[in-house]
């Protein structure tokens, strides 16, 4: 073993040794209700009888029953574990786009340059159990296969990480779309069938009539929660209320065209307390479909649109693009959840290392990495952490990220990208 790889495995053994600790000492979090609603699922009881879960559908319990299996303090620490092999697995599939694209190894410094810039969000959804890194991670392992060409389908099995992402949380339905455009049926087919086998499995601890009853609670729910015109309102079924970590686009939109209550203006420095336009709900609700249904439209057609390109560049940057898109028009998007956003950063960072806009997407990356990445509550303080997320500058940056991604797609580099050059 050489020097540079031994000192890169100490390094990698001592962060994961404080990412397990801190994992570990941690009191709720994600990993704690998981295991709950897990429980109330397995039991036989309705899983919405408690305020745990509500945005997550009963199978959610299923998928995360295995948790039960271990002690909480090591469910945590085995989590993390988990967490770490995602994010290889993740950069491994990202480095063979690379090679696949230029035949040759990835400079250093996209790899280090996409952690530093997704550290935040890592650091957040590896402190409690979230699922976002790992669930992110499957879906790219069904979507970005460098190597084939479109209509090869060499890995279905892959859809079973899909289907399993889709049956704890549907947000990745985008990403069928993609599939079925790139000529992946085998793979669509078997997406479709884990998640609704997941999605009917409940029924087997719940009975017929429980599974019915939670299904159309959770359904209910969900389509009060995600068509509210006012986002400040106290949403029904045990939703998340409004909170500044919200940071999708509709939160976005209510915070500066709407009016924000006092309440959530008093935890922020004097001079950010701006409540908004005052433009009614109804109005912003209207402006929000708009605006969605135009990246939906204009996303899409970019994407459909180089289906077939023999092109290895689409591999990775039309999933990326997915990823974003889904970040922006989710009904719930909390700041970790901008851990799927990894595929964005390195395909922009792949741009920097060919020459393509360098100086244009040097300058987006560095401020970006001081607006949404440093910006901790460890390193600019609680008031700083709030202000910074009423300015919704994740979801704005988001925007960002999609936009460049989507100008990746529309003109790729000026290389040979021919996956067959590579064999």
């Amino acid at each position: 073993m050489t020097r540079s790889r031994a000192i890169a495995v100490v390094l990698l053994v001592a962060v994961a040794g404080a990412l397990i600790a801190r994992a570990v000492h941690k009191r709720h979090g994600a990993m704690f209700r998981n295991r709950e609603f897990a429980a109330l699922v397995l039991s036989g009881t309705d899983p919405y009888s408690e305020p745990i879960h509500a945005p997550y559908p009963p199978s959610y319990g299923i998928v995360m029953a295995p948790a039960l299996v271990l002690p909480l303090p090591v469910a945590r620490g085995a989590w993390v574990v988990l967490q770490l092999a995602a994010l290889g697995v993740l950069l491994a599939v990202m480095q063979r786009w690379w090679r696949e694209l230029t035949a040759r190894d990835p400079p250093w410094w996209i790899v280090a340059g996409t952690l530093v810039l997704a550290s935040r969000y890592l650091l957040r959804d590896m402190a409690g159990g979230g699922g976002n890194l790992v669930f992110g991670t499957l879906v790219l392992l069904a979507c970005c296969r460098p190597g084939e060409r479109p209509g090869e389908d060499r890995k279905p099995w892959t859809g079973l990480g899909l289907g399993i992402v889709l049956a704890a949380k549907p947000t990745p339905v985008l990403f069928l779309v993609w599939l079925l455009a790139r000529g992946r049926r085998r793979t669509l087919l078997v997406s479709l069938v884990t998640a609704v086998i997941l999605h009917l499995s409940p029924m087997l601890t719940l009975g017929p009539s429980g599974w019915w009853q939670a299904y159309t609670h959770w359904l209910h729910g969900v389509w009060l929660y995600g068509t509210r015109t006012d986002v400040f309102a106290v949403p029904a079924y045990d939703f998340p209320p409004f909170d500044w970590m919200h940071q999708s686009l509709r939160f976005c939109f209510a915070r500066f065209l709407g009016t924000v209550p006092q309440s959530e203006l008093a935890m922020l420095p004097e001079f950010a307390r701006f409540r908004g336009l005052g433009i009614a709900p109804a109005t912003i609700a209207l402006i929000n479909t708009i605006v969605s249904l135009a990246l939906l439209v204009t996303t899409f057609w970019l994407v459909l649109r180089v289906r077939n390109a023999d092109n290895a560049w689409h591999e990775l940057a039309a999933p990326a693009a997915l990823f974003v898109l889904t970040l922006l028009l989710s009904p719930i998007t909390w700041k970790a959840h901008h851990v799927q956003a990894i595929p964005a950063f390195y395909v922009l960072l792949a741009q920097i290392a060919l020459g393509v806009r360098v100086t244009r997407l040097r300058g987006g990356l560095i401020a970006y990495l001081i607006l949404c990445s440093l910006p901790g509550q460890d390193i600019v303080g609680k008031a700083g952490k709030e202000l910074m997320q009423s300015l919704y500058v994740v979801a704005l940056a988001a925007l960002w990220l999609l936009a460049e991604v989507l100008v990746s797609i529309s003109a790729p580099p000026a290389l040979r990208c021919d996956t067959r050059s590579t064999r």
